[in-house]
Protein backbone atom coordinates (compact mmCIF):
# COMPACT_ATOMS: atom_id res chain seq x y z
CA UNK A 1 0.00 0.00 0.00
CA UNK A 2 3.42 2.58 0.54
CA UNK A 3 4.78 1.54 -2.59
CA UNK A 4 7.19 -1.43 -1.62
CA UNK A 5 6.39 -4.61 -1.70
CA UNK A 6 7.33 -7.37 0.96
CA UNK A 7 10.10 -8.67 -1.30
CA UNK A 8 11.85 -4.58 -2.17
CA UNK A 9 12.14 -5.40 2.23
CA UNK A 10 15.86 -6.05 2.94
CA UNK A 11 16.48 -8.87 4.63
CA UNK A 12 18.44 -6.83 7.57
CA UNK A 13 14.99 -5.30 8.22
CA UNK A 14 12.92 -7.79 7.79
CA UNK A 15 14.21 -9.75 10.49
CA UNK A 16 16.69 -7.72 12.28
CA UNK A 17 20.14 -7.45 13.31
CA UNK A 18 19.92 -10.46 15.39
CA UNK A 19 23.74 -10.61 17.10
CA UNK A 20 22.99 -13.55 19.79
CA UNK A 21 20.45 -16.27 19.19
CA UNK A 22 20.89 -18.14 22.14
CA UNK A 23 21.31 -15.69 25.69
CA UNK A 24 17.82 -14.11 26.47
CA UNK A 25 17.31 -10.73 27.44
CA UNK A 26 16.12 -11.91 30.95
CA UNK A 27 18.43 -14.86 31.28
CA UNK A 28 18.57 -15.91 35.09
CA UNK A 29 15.62 -14.53 36.19
CA UNK A 30 12.87 -16.86 37.20
CA UNK A 31 9.43 -16.34 37.75
CA UNK A 32 7.01 -18.35 39.28
CA UNK A 33 3.28 -17.80 37.24
CA UNK A 34 0.40 -18.61 39.10
CA UNK A 35 -2.08 -16.97 37.13
CA UNK A 36 -5.21 -17.87 35.14
CA UNK A 37 -6.99 -16.77 32.19
CA UNK A 38 -5.61 -13.97 30.23
CA UNK A 39 -3.91 -10.84 32.33
CA UNK A 40 -1.91 -12.82 34.23
CA UNK A 41 -0.51 -15.60 31.38
CA UNK A 42 0.12 -12.15 29.47
CA UNK A 43 2.13 -10.88 31.48
CA UNK A 44 4.28 -14.31 32.19
CA UNK A 45 4.61 -14.59 28.26
CA UNK A 46 6.22 -11.37 27.84
CA UNK A 47 9.07 -12.05 30.25
CA UNK A 48 9.48 -15.87 29.00
CA UNK A 49 10.01 -14.32 25.21
CA UNK A 50 12.46 -12.66 26.51
CA UNK A 51 14.26 -15.28 27.70
CA UNK A 52 13.05 -15.72 31.67
CA UNK A 53 13.35 -19.05 33.08
CA UNK A 54 9.18 -18.95 33.48
CA UNK A 55 7.29 -21.69 35.79
CA UNK A 56 3.53 -22.29 34.82
CA UNK A 57 2.44 -23.30 38.53
CA UNK A 58 -1.06 -24.72 38.44
CA UNK A 59 -3.20 -26.37 40.96
CA UNK A 60 -2.62 -30.48 40.47
CA UNK A 61 -6.21 -31.00 42.15
CA UNK A 62 -8.30 -29.13 39.81
CA UNK A 63 -6.31 -30.77 36.80
CA UNK A 64 -4.48 -27.30 36.09
CA UNK A 65 -5.83 -24.19 34.46
CA UNK A 66 -9.22 -23.93 33.75
CA UNK A 67 -7.87 -22.43 30.09
CA UNK A 68 -6.29 -25.54 29.39
CA UNK A 69 -9.25 -26.86 28.57
CA UNK A 70 -10.48 -23.78 26.42
CA UNK A 71 -11.29 -23.60 22.18
CA UNK A 72 -9.82 -23.50 20.18
CA UNK A 73 -8.74 -26.69 20.27
CA UNK A 74 -5.87 -28.26 17.64
CA UNK A 75 -6.73 -30.60 15.73
CA UNK A 76 -4.38 -33.19 16.38
CA UNK A 77 -3.37 -32.95 20.17
CA UNK A 78 -6.55 -31.89 21.28
CA UNK A 79 -4.41 -28.87 23.31
CA UNK A 80 -6.33 -25.41 23.99
CA UNK A 81 -4.15 -23.31 21.58
CA UNK A 82 -5.99 -20.10 23.48
CA UNK A 83 -3.59 -21.56 26.57
CA UNK A 84 -0.99 -22.49 23.97
CA UNK A 85 -0.88 -18.65 22.72
CA UNK A 86 -0.50 -17.29 26.47
CA UNK A 87 1.84 -19.86 27.96
CA UNK A 88 5.02 -20.73 25.33
CA UNK A 89 8.20 -21.11 26.38
CA UNK A 90 6.88 -21.59 29.92
CA UNK A 91 7.63 -24.50 32.24
CA UNK A 92 5.06 -26.88 34.21
CA UNK A 93 4.73 -27.22 37.33
CA UNK A 94 1.60 -29.16 38.92
CA UNK A 95 1.65 -28.48 42.95
CA UNK A 96 -0.71 -29.57 45.50
CA UNK A 97 -0.43 -26.35 48.14
CA UNK A 98 -2.99 -28.49 50.44
CA UNK A 99 -0.61 -31.00 51.30
CA UNK A 100 1.80 -30.39 53.19
CA UNK A 101 4.80 -31.49 51.62
CA UNK A 102 3.36 -29.59 48.54
CA UNK A 103 3.74 -26.33 50.70
CA UNK A 104 7.10 -27.43 51.30
CA UNK A 105 8.36 -27.81 47.20
CA UNK A 106 5.97 -24.37 46.52
CA UNK A 107 8.49 -22.65 49.51
CA UNK A 108 11.64 -23.81 47.74
CA UNK A 109 10.38 -22.72 44.37
CA UNK A 110 9.97 -19.10 46.36
CA UNK A 111 13.47 -18.79 47.53
CA UNK A 112 14.42 -19.48 44.27
CA UNK A 113 12.43 -17.03 42.29
CA UNK A 114 12.67 -13.41 41.44
CA UNK A 115 9.42 -12.93 41.12
CA UNK A 116 5.75 -14.02 41.76
CA UNK A 117 3.57 -13.13 39.73
CA UNK A 118 -0.31 -14.16 40.62
CA UNK A 119 -4.24 -12.80 39.86
CA UNK A 120 -6.08 -14.22 42.27
CA UNK A 121 -8.46 -12.99 43.68
CA UNK A 122 -7.57 -10.79 46.88
CA UNK A 123 -6.38 -12.82 49.71
CA UNK A 124 -6.75 -15.86 48.37
CA UNK A 125 -2.98 -16.58 47.58
CA UNK A 126 -2.59 -15.34 51.46
CA UNK A 127 -4.80 -18.04 52.38
CA UNK A 128 -2.63 -20.11 50.77
CA UNK A 129 0.27 -19.53 53.33
CA UNK A 130 1.85 -17.47 50.35
CA UNK A 131 0.85 -14.02 50.58
CA UNK A 132 3.30 -11.13 49.92
CA UNK A 133 4.76 -10.91 53.67
CA UNK A 134 5.24 -14.83 54.04
CA UNK A 135 6.77 -15.04 50.60
CA UNK A 136 9.14 -11.82 51.74
CA UNK A 137 10.54 -13.77 54.15
CA UNK A 138 11.29 -16.78 52.28
CA UNK A 139 13.20 -14.68 49.78
CA UNK A 140 13.57 -10.71 50.61
CA UNK A 141 14.67 -10.45 47.23
CA UNK A 142 11.14 -11.66 45.58
CA UNK A 143 9.09 -9.23 43.50
CA UNK A 144 5.59 -10.31 44.54
CA UNK A 145 3.37 -9.23 41.65
CA UNK A 146 -0.36 -9.18 42.15
CA UNK A 147 -2.96 -8.20 38.50
CA UNK A 148 -6.67 -8.07 39.84
CA UNK A 149 -10.42 -6.60 39.17
CA UNK A 150 -9.80 -3.33 41.45
CA UNK A 151 -6.21 -3.71 43.15
CA UNK A 152 -5.37 -5.25 46.22
CA UNK A 153 -7.06 -2.20 48.19
CA UNK A 154 -9.97 -0.14 48.30
CA UNK A 155 -13.80 -0.76 48.93
CA UNK A 156 -13.84 -2.89 46.23
CA UNK A 157 -11.37 -4.49 45.95
CA UNK A 158 -12.99 -8.05 47.24
CA UNK A 159 -15.10 -7.99 43.99
CA UNK A 160 -14.62 -10.37 41.13
CA UNK A 161 -13.00 -8.84 38.14
CA UNK A 162 -12.88 -9.86 35.04
CA UNK A 163 -12.26 -7.53 31.57
CA UNK A 164 -15.81 -7.17 30.86
CA UNK A 165 -16.26 -5.29 34.06
CA UNK A 166 -12.79 -3.98 33.54
CA UNK A 167 -14.06 -2.58 30.18
CA UNK A 168 -17.67 -1.70 31.83
CA UNK A 169 -16.43 0.47 35.25
CA UNK A 170 -13.31 2.09 33.85
CA UNK A 171 -15.28 3.71 31.10
CA UNK A 172 -14.51 2.72 28.13
CA UNK A 173 -17.68 0.91 27.08
CA UNK A 174 -19.47 4.32 27.80
CA UNK A 175 -17.69 5.85 24.53
CA UNK A 176 -17.38 2.63 22.17
CA UNK A 177 -20.07 2.21 19.72
CA UNK A 178 -21.85 4.60 17.46
CA UNK A 179 -24.50 7.63 19.26
CA UNK A 180 -27.79 6.48 20.42
CA UNK A 181 -26.50 2.43 20.57
CA UNK A 182 -25.94 0.59 23.19
CA UNK A 183 -22.52 0.82 25.40
CA UNK A 184 -20.49 -1.74 23.29
CA UNK A 185 -17.11 -3.37 24.41
CA UNK A 186 -14.06 -3.45 22.43
CA UNK A 187 -13.61 -6.43 20.46
CA UNK A 188 -10.06 -7.46 22.13
CA UNK A 189 -9.96 -8.14 26.01
CA UNK A 190 -8.11 -4.48 26.11
CA UNK A 191 -8.29 -4.62 29.89
CA UNK A 192 -6.65 -7.73 30.68
CA UNK A 193 -4.16 -7.33 28.13
CA UNK A 194 -3.43 -3.28 29.55
CA UNK A 195 -2.85 -4.73 32.72
CA UNK A 196 -0.65 -7.72 31.79
CA UNK A 197 1.48 -5.20 30.17
CA UNK A 198 1.15 -2.47 33.07
CA UNK A 199 2.48 -5.26 35.33
CA UNK A 200 5.61 -6.54 33.14
CA UNK A 201 6.77 -2.92 33.03
CA UNK A 202 6.18 -3.15 36.99
CA UNK A 203 8.23 -6.13 37.16
CA UNK A 204 11.09 -5.12 34.86
CA UNK A 205 11.51 -1.68 36.61
CA UNK A 206 11.65 -3.70 40.05
CA UNK A 207 14.31 -5.68 38.32
CA UNK A 208 16.66 -2.79 37.66
CA UNK A 209 15.68 -1.09 40.65
CA UNK A 210 16.40 -4.80 42.77
CA UNK A 211 20.41 -4.49 40.93
CA UNK A 212 20.79 -1.09 43.57
CA UNK A 213 19.01 -2.66 46.65
CA UNK A 214 18.84 -5.98 46.62
CA UNK A 215 15.36 -6.30 47.69
CA UNK A 216 12.24 -6.89 45.96
CA UNK A 217 8.89 -5.12 46.39
CA UNK A 218 5.09 -5.57 45.93
CA UNK A 219 3.45 -4.90 42.47
CA UNK A 220 -0.52 -4.18 42.90
CA UNK A 221 -1.90 -3.66 39.25
CA UNK A 222 -5.61 -3.65 38.28
CA UNK A 223 -7.88 -4.21 35.11
CA UNK A 224 -9.82 -1.08 36.31
CA UNK A 225 -7.25 1.21 36.63
CA UNK A 226 -5.82 0.21 33.95
CA UNK A 227 -8.35 0.70 31.49
CA UNK A 228 -9.45 4.18 33.10
CA UNK A 229 -5.16 5.24 32.60
CA UNK A 230 -6.43 4.89 28.83
CA UNK A 231 -9.02 7.37 28.55
CA UNK A 232 -6.28 10.34 28.00
CA UNK A 233 -7.76 12.64 26.31
CA UNK A 234 -11.84 11.46 27.03
CA UNK A 235 -10.73 12.01 30.96
CA UNK A 236 -9.46 15.24 30.33
CA UNK A 237 -12.48 16.75 28.74
CA UNK A 238 -14.44 16.02 30.81
CA UNK A 239 -11.99 16.73 33.82
CA UNK A 240 -11.02 20.65 32.11
CA UNK A 241 -14.73 21.36 30.48
CA UNK A 242 -17.27 19.36 32.38
CA UNK A 243 -18.60 17.82 29.56
CA UNK A 244 -19.10 14.10 29.48
CA UNK A 245 -17.68 12.56 26.34
CA UNK A 246 -20.25 10.24 24.40
CA UNK A 247 -20.33 8.02 21.66
CA UNK A 248 -18.75 9.02 18.42
CA UNK A 249 -18.25 5.63 16.26
CA UNK A 250 -14.98 5.65 14.35
CA UNK A 251 -14.97 9.75 14.85
CA UNK A 252 -12.13 10.95 16.37
CA UNK A 253 -12.99 14.30 18.48
CA UNK A 254 -9.56 16.49 17.83
CA UNK A 255 -9.51 16.06 14.18
CA UNK A 256 -11.54 15.58 10.99
CA UNK A 257 -11.72 14.04 8.60
CA UNK A 258 -10.38 10.97 11.36
CA UNK A 259 -12.95 8.34 10.67
CA UNK A 260 -14.28 5.18 8.47
CA UNK A 261 -15.73 5.62 5.29
CA UNK A 262 -17.46 3.44 2.67
CA UNK A 263 -15.49 2.97 -1.16
CA UNK A 264 -17.69 1.10 -3.53
CA UNK A 265 -16.63 -2.40 -1.77
CA UNK A 266 -15.89 -1.95 1.63
CA UNK A 267 -15.06 0.58 4.24
CA UNK A 268 -11.38 2.13 4.75
CA UNK A 269 -10.44 4.76 7.23
CA UNK A 270 -8.51 7.73 7.08
CA UNK A 271 -6.78 10.21 9.48
CA UNK A 272 -5.92 13.80 8.35
CA UNK A 273 -4.73 14.87 11.63
CA UNK A 274 -3.36 18.38 10.39
CA UNK A 275 -4.38 21.29 7.96
CA UNK A 276 -1.29 20.16 5.63
CA UNK A 277 -2.82 16.81 5.39
CA UNK A 278 -6.07 18.26 4.17
CA UNK A 279 -4.80 20.13 1.86
CA UNK A 280 -2.99 17.40 0.38
CA UNK A 281 -6.05 14.63 0.44
CA UNK A 282 -7.95 17.64 -1.39
CA UNK A 283 -5.60 17.85 -4.11
CA UNK A 284 -5.59 14.22 -4.27
CA UNK A 285 -9.82 14.21 -4.26
CA UNK A 286 -9.35 16.74 -7.30
CA UNK A 287 -11.38 18.83 -4.95
CA UNK A 288 -8.03 21.59 -3.94
CA UNK A 289 -10.82 24.33 -3.83
CA UNK A 290 -11.82 22.28 -0.27
CA UNK A 291 -9.37 23.06 1.05
CA UNK A 292 -10.42 27.08 1.23
CA UNK A 293 -13.86 26.25 1.65
CA UNK A 294 -14.89 28.31 4.60
CA UNK A 295 -16.96 25.23 6.05
CA UNK A 296 -13.63 23.09 6.00
CA UNK A 297 -10.24 25.40 6.22
CA UNK A 298 -9.18 24.61 9.59
CA UNK A 299 -9.83 21.83 12.21
CA UNK A 300 -12.36 23.31 14.29
CA UNK A 301 -14.33 23.89 11.46
CA UNK A 302 -13.38 20.50 9.95
CA UNK A 303 -14.97 18.95 13.26
CA UNK A 304 -18.12 21.07 13.30
CA UNK A 305 -18.86 20.31 9.85
CA UNK A 306 -17.36 16.59 9.97
CA UNK A 307 -20.67 14.68 8.67
CA UNK A 308 -21.02 17.26 5.85
CA UNK A 309 -17.33 16.70 5.08
CA UNK A 310 -17.83 12.93 5.39
CA UNK A 311 -20.60 13.12 2.81
CA UNK A 312 -18.27 14.59 0.28
CA UNK A 313 -15.53 11.92 0.36
CA UNK A 314 -17.63 8.97 0.53
CA UNK A 315 -19.14 10.38 -2.86
CA UNK A 316 -15.72 10.68 -4.46
CA UNK A 317 -14.94 6.94 -3.42
CA UNK A 318 -18.13 5.66 -4.44
CA UNK A 319 -17.16 4.15 -7.77
CA UNK A 320 -13.15 3.23 -6.54
CA UNK A 321 -12.46 0.20 -4.24
CA UNK A 322 -11.10 0.82 -0.78
CA UNK A 323 -7.94 -0.25 -1.96
CA UNK A 324 -7.99 1.80 -4.94
CA UNK A 325 -8.69 5.32 -2.80
CA UNK A 326 -6.21 4.32 0.46
CA UNK A 327 -3.77 3.77 -2.68
CA UNK A 328 -4.60 7.71 -3.66
CA UNK A 329 -4.85 8.69 -0.54
CA UNK A 330 -1.26 7.28 0.94
CA UNK A 331 0.33 8.35 -2.35
CA UNK A 332 -0.93 12.16 -1.38
CA UNK A 333 0.97 11.77 2.10
CA UNK A 334 -2.25 11.59 3.57
CA UNK A 335 -2.68 8.30 6.44
CA UNK A 336 -5.24 6.36 5.76
CA UNK A 337 -5.70 2.24 5.63
CA UNK A 338 -8.17 -0.78 4.80
CA UNK A 339 -10.46 -2.16 7.57
CA UNK A 340 -9.12 -5.88 7.82
CA UNK A 341 -10.35 -9.05 9.26
CA UNK A 342 -8.54 -11.30 11.19
CA UNK A 343 -7.95 -13.70 8.04
CA UNK A 344 -6.67 -10.39 6.00
CA UNK A 345 -4.64 -9.79 9.36
CA UNK A 346 -2.88 -13.60 8.89
CA UNK A 347 -2.40 -12.88 4.97
CA UNK A 348 -0.68 -9.16 5.14
CA UNK A 349 3.27 -10.48 4.65
CA UNK A 350 3.75 -7.32 5.82
CA UNK A 351 2.01 -8.38 9.41
CA UNK A 352 2.91 -11.97 9.05
CA UNK A 353 6.54 -12.34 7.60
CA UNK A 354 8.64 -8.81 7.77
CA UNK A 355 6.94 -8.31 11.57
CA UNK A 356 7.04 -12.02 12.46
CA UNK A 357 3.46 -11.39 14.11
CA UNK A 358 2.71 -14.79 13.46
CA UNK A 359 5.67 -17.56 14.63
CA UNK A 360 6.11 -21.29 14.98
CA UNK A 361 6.77 -22.74 18.22
CA UNK A 362 8.57 -25.98 18.13
CA UNK A 363 6.22 -29.07 20.09
CA UNK A 364 7.27 -32.17 20.59
CA UNK A 365 3.99 -33.82 19.46
CA UNK A 366 2.44 -31.58 17.03
CA UNK A 367 6.20 -30.78 15.55
CA UNK A 368 4.93 -27.17 15.49
CA UNK A 369 2.68 -24.55 16.23
CA UNK A 370 1.62 -21.91 15.21
CA UNK A 371 1.22 -18.84 17.57
CA UNK A 372 1.40 -14.86 17.90
CA UNK A 373 4.73 -12.90 17.62
CA UNK A 374 5.86 -10.79 20.55
CA UNK A 375 5.55 -7.04 18.88
CA UNK A 376 8.45 -6.06 20.87
CA UNK A 377 11.58 -6.16 18.47
CA UNK A 378 14.97 -5.90 19.59
CA UNK A 379 18.64 -6.09 18.13
CA UNK A 380 20.69 -7.73 20.37
CA UNK A 381 18.79 -9.87 22.66
CA UNK A 382 15.05 -10.46 20.30
CA UNK A 383 12.52 -12.62 21.64
CA UNK A 384 12.26 -16.13 20.32
CA UNK A 385 10.25 -18.99 20.76
CA UNK A 386 11.78 -21.79 22.24
CA UNK A 387 8.63 -24.73 22.86
CA UNK A 388 5.18 -24.82 22.96
CA UNK A 389 2.93 -24.62 26.23
CA UNK A 390 3.71 -27.10 28.78
CA UNK A 391 1.59 -29.79 29.66
CA UNK A 392 0.15 -30.22 33.36
CA UNK A 393 3.19 -30.74 35.46
CA UNK A 394 5.68 -31.56 32.44
CA UNK A 395 8.80 -30.23 34.07
CA UNK A 396 7.67 -31.07 38.00
CA UNK A 397 10.57 -33.87 37.88
CA UNK A 398 13.28 -31.15 36.55
CA UNK A 399 12.28 -28.06 38.55
CA UNK A 400 12.88 -30.37 41.58
CA UNK A 401 15.96 -31.64 41.20
CA UNK A 402 16.96 -28.45 40.50
CA UNK A 403 15.96 -27.43 43.97
CA UNK A 404 17.78 -30.53 44.96
CA UNK A 405 15.27 -33.16 45.42
CA UNK A 406 16.74 -36.63 45.28
CA UNK A 407 15.06 -39.21 43.27
CA UNK A 408 13.47 -40.91 45.74
CA UNK A 409 11.73 -37.90 47.57
CA UNK A 410 10.52 -36.75 44.26
CA UNK A 411 8.70 -40.59 43.92
CA UNK A 412 7.39 -40.51 47.54
CA UNK A 413 5.59 -37.08 46.85
CA UNK A 414 4.43 -38.17 43.49
CA UNK A 415 3.11 -40.84 45.44
CA UNK A 416 1.03 -38.87 48.04
CA UNK A 417 -0.11 -36.47 45.63
CA UNK A 418 1.50 -33.59 46.13
CA UNK A 419 3.12 -33.48 42.41
CA UNK A 420 2.65 -34.35 39.10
Amino acid sequence: MNGNTYEDIPQTTRKGKVKNMTEGLLEGIRVLDFTGFLAGPYCGMFLADMGADVIKVENLLTKGEFCRYARPLEEKTGRSMYFGNLNRNKRGFAVNLKSEDGKKVFAELVKSADVLLENMRPGVIKKLGFGYEECKALNPRIIFASISGFGQYGPYSSRPGYDLIAQAMGGSMSITGWPGSEPTRAGMAIGDMMAGMNCCMGILASLIKRQKTGVGQKIDVALVDSIVSGLEAKCMQYLYTGKVPEKTGNKYISSAPYDSFKAKDAYFVLASGTDKHFEHLSAAMGMPELAQNPLYENTELRKKNADSLKKIIEDWASDKTSREVVDIILGAGVPAGPIYDIADVCNDKNIVEARDMLVKVPDKKAGEFTVLGNPIKMDTYPCTYRKSAPDLGEDDVDIMKELGYSDEQIAAMQADGAVK
